[in-house]
């Protein structure tokens, strides 16, 4: 593949990949859910743009992504850490991202989650000490969900701005 071929690769698939991430936030924000229906159509946007450009190698390359990102979460769903749309958008992700950037946004993810399920955990206890005028119950503030898809997309975007995937886009969006 070439340099403008692997640019053409970087820009659509970044592209995707933002829009998908915005959606799945979206979605999580106001429904407390990722659907099938756009993780799915994520992940065969993944297979198709690394395949119509990269051929076989493409394909492999981006199935070896998604596996590659459903692995890393998959602990945190069987342990009742995480939906399973999380797990499936990060495998998704993965399929646009290719394998050694899908590993770096899990990383980056389960960091940037961290840090939101602390500050959220923090946030709701001061709410609940508030609504209540005593002491928090602690038990009842954890089980609470909280919307995983802005760290998958914290972790994707971050991945894609350190190892220059946004470089060919925001070229071409400075060319006059």
């Amino acid at each position: 593949m070439t340099s403008s071929d692997q640019d053409l690769v970087n820009i659509i698939a970044s592209l995707t990949l933002m829009i998908v991430i915005a959606l799945a936030v979206r979605q999580d924000l106001l429904e407390h859910r990722i659907s099938n229906l756009l993780t799915l159509a994520a992940l065969v946007a993944g297979l198709s743009i690394h395949s119509l450009l990269g051929g076989l190698d493409g394909f492999v390359h981006a199935l070896a992504g998604a596996g590659i990102g459903l692995v890393c979460l998959l602990p945190l769903y069987l342990g009742k850490g995480m939906g399973a749309g999380d797990v499936k958008l990060m495998a998704a992700a993965g399929a646009l991202l290719g394998p050694f950037n899908a590993f770096v946004a899990a990383v980056l993810t389960l960091m940037f989650g961290a840090v939101l399920a602390v500050a959220i955990l923090v946030w709701r206890m001061i709410e609940v000490r508030q609504a209540t005028a005593g002491a928090p119950n602690l038990s009842q503030v954890r089980k609470e969900r909280f919307p995983y898809a802005v760290a998958i997309g914290l972790g994707a975007v971050a991945t894609m701005w350190l190892r220059g995937i946004l470089d060919p886009l925001l070229r071409a969006l400075a060319t006059p």
